[in-house]
């Protein structure tokens, strides 16, 4: 009962933890760097709701000195030059009929949300990029590129696009630039990649936000990691008719902007921590840069890089982690409390006049282990698959408590999950990885108890020699047993000594022997107790039996060592045939990848891969079944 109340506590502080994160996260607003020489500093400041703000609401700190003179600019009423945003949509044959009619619907939507200072750029592409409208603030112009839909030409190179509305922010001088990427499909053919083009949006502070719309051909991994890469953010629509909703959403979140602007008094050569705190919101934002090695200097500062540790720390699964060691805290410090209201056994109080060794389980980390232990056992005792797990860490001779390794495993899958969600920015496939551990722990068991099996069948034709020499001598049959249990190795010693236990409580040996032959799966073992049950019922020259049960285990092992030898190369073949497509996969991905591109960016494509994949797994188990001869 105490076990399941710790449970339940345990999970009301986790659902705590999450509810009152999820209401920090609703209001959290966020900082990024904006275009600016040092030691003039410029960041944008987002927020989740629209507000008055002023620059008495705000305050900015450098290494935690704060920053007295600053200016806090609301992108409504901004000057020209301080804000902008490049209106970069897919003109693709795919786009054709109303997904381009609903793509410049929504692009005037979002140019009815800006402030009369705020200019606007607009790029169209396919094979390649078309400057339509360079950076202006003077609405008839944006009203005239956004009048008609623009024409359409096969192609559709996102990263060459977004250079080129990058080109156009850093030529205009823009402090607060931005990009708005529209596309259907998949980037096919750019000039440069991805990378380059993300790494030169985060030189020149230009946050990029993709919208993905979905079709045939239609792939978002680069939409994703434009926006990702560069402080944007990725929205996706099902259909034409969303994207005026994601477009409007959009231009409500540049227009909450803020531009803050101050001159930085620091050292050159400095790493600066940038921390930022807005009245009415609980959290502090931080950012930071490297002032340059030269005062004055007015090369670009370069880009914060958010250390592991800090992401680690930062990410949404270190709540979790915290609200279970809280609770795991809060139990302990129960235990520790209703055991000192209990009186001490007899070992504690002779403890106190001589050197006498308290046992683990009455030091109070040995007791709240236990009682974890045995309300983890107490949970899952009532499971079928808990028998058979508890037999099979015997059977492996794992020394731990079962119910230790559930824990372990348990922690160990939350620790993995935590680390590589942070590692790989995806959590979804940081589940998939992590829910790898309890397979690992399960497999590892299982080749433990296959060894030992192998050596225990390995083992048993000098054993059965030996009884049979036993017997000759003189010995009753569990006499014999007890010889072999004397000089055999483990496992047969420990397998033995078991069998000859059981005799002595009374089992039948024939029994007892059957209870080995099932915990090691050993066919030969079966014919010896059946020798057993034959001698005990009528008698005869056993060990002459025995001898030739052995001569013929013998011929068996021989048989099966030639099959194994005979169907190595099968063996091999089956693994060569089956890693081979996957090798040759991953090597023209890493060669060239804009050659396998059109299998992962097409619907057919993922169909012929899907295809191919179970046409692998199925050949494989095909020549598992034709090269698996019993013996």
């Amino acid at each position: 009962m105490r076990a399941r109340l710790l449970v339940l506590a345990l999970v009301a502080a986790v659902l705590g933890a999450l509810a009152s994160g999820a209401a920090a996260a609703s209001r959290s607003f966020r900082v990024t760097e904006a275009q600016a020489a040092f030691p003039d500093r410029a960041y944008i400041l987002s927020l989740p709701v629209r507000m008055q703000l002023s620059s008495k609401q705000v305050r900015v700190f450098e290494n935690g000195q704060r920053v007295s003179d600053f200016s806090v600019v609301a992108a409504q009423a901004a000057a020209a030059r301080q804000f902008g945003v490049a209106l970069v949509i897919d003109t693709s044959e795919s786009m054709r009929g109303a997904a381009i009619r609903r793509a410049v619907r929504a692009a005037r939507a979002f140019a009815a949300k800006r402030s009369p200072e705020e200019q606007i750029a607009v790029v169209t592409f396919n094979r390649a990029s078309h400057v339509v409208l360079p950076f202006t603030a003077d609405g008839t112009k944006i009203t005239q590129a956004l009048a008609t839909p623009p024409s359409l030409a096969y192609g559709t190179h996102i990263d060459d696009a977004v250079s080129t509305a990058a080109g156009l922010i850093e030529n205009a001088h823009i402090s607060a630039g931005s990009i708005v990427v529209l596309s259907d499909g998949a980037d096919t053919g750019s000039r440069l990649s991805e990378v380059a083009v993300a790494r030169t949006a985060r030189q020149a502070r230009i946050r990029v936000f993709t919208v993905g719309l979905r079709s045939g051909s239609f792939d978002p991994k680069t939409l994703r990691n434009l926006a990702g890469d560069t402080g944007g953010q990725y929205s996706e629509a099902n259909s034409p008719v969303q994207l005026e909703g994601i477009y409007r959403a959009l231009g409500s979140k540049l227009a909450r902007e803020y531009l803050i602007r101050y001159r930085s008094a620091a050292n050159p050569g400095t790493k600066i921590v940038v921390s930022v705190r807005v009245d009415g919101f609980p959290a502090v934002v931080t950012s930071g840069y490297v002032t340059p090695s030269v005062p004055g200097h007015s090369k670009k500062v370069g880009p914060y890089h958010e250390s592991f540790l800090h992401k680690l720390f930062t990410s949404p699964l270190m709540m979790v982690f915290i609200a279970l060691l809280s609770a795991a805290l809060v139990a302990l410090a129960v235990v520790a409390v209703a055991n000192s209201w209990t009186r001490g056994t007899l070992r504690k109080r002779m403890a106190e006049f001589v050197s006498m060794p308290i046992p683990e389980k009455e030091r109070p980390a040995g007791m709240l282990a236990d009682r974890v232990e045995g309300g983890t056992e107490r949970l899952l005792e009532g499971t079928r698959w808990w028998g058979r797990f508890v037999a099979t860490l015997e059977l492996a001779g794992v020394s731990s408590a079962p119910e230790r390794i559930i824990l372990f495993t348990f922690i160990g899958t939350f620790l993995a999950i935590w680390l590589l969600s942070v590692v790989l920015h995806s959590l979804l496939l940081a589940v998939v990885l992590g829910l790898l551990v309890p397979f690992a722990v399960r497999a590892w068991l299982k080749r433990k108890v296959d060894r030992k099996r192998k050596q225990f069948a390995e083992q048993l034709p000098d054993n059965l020699q030996v009884l049979a020499s036993a017997l000759r001598a003189g010995h009753s049959f569990i006499g014999a047993l007890s010889v072999v249990v004397e000089d055999a190795p483990d496992p047969s010693r420990s397998e033995f000594r078991r069998v000859v236990a059981d005799e002595q409580l009374g089992v039948p040996l024939e029994d007892a022997l059957h209870v080995v032959v099932e915990r090691m799966e050993s066919r030969e073992l079966e014919q010896v107790a059946l020798v057993a049950a034959v001698q005990r019922q009528s008698g005869g020259n056993t060990a002459e039996v025995l001898d030739r049960v052995t001569d013929t285990i013998r011929e068996r092992f021989e048989l099966r060592r030639t099959v194994q030898t005979l169907t190595a190369q099968g063996r091999l073949s089956r693994w060569v045939v089956s890693l081979l497509p996957l090798f040759l996969l991953l090597v023209i991905s890493l060669i060239n990848p804009g050659y396998m591109h059109v299998l992962y960016a097409s619907t057919g494509g993922r169909i012929a891969i899907a295809f191919a994949g179970l046409m692998v797994v199925s050949g494989s188990l095909v020549i598992k079944r034709i090269i698996n001869i019993k013996v």
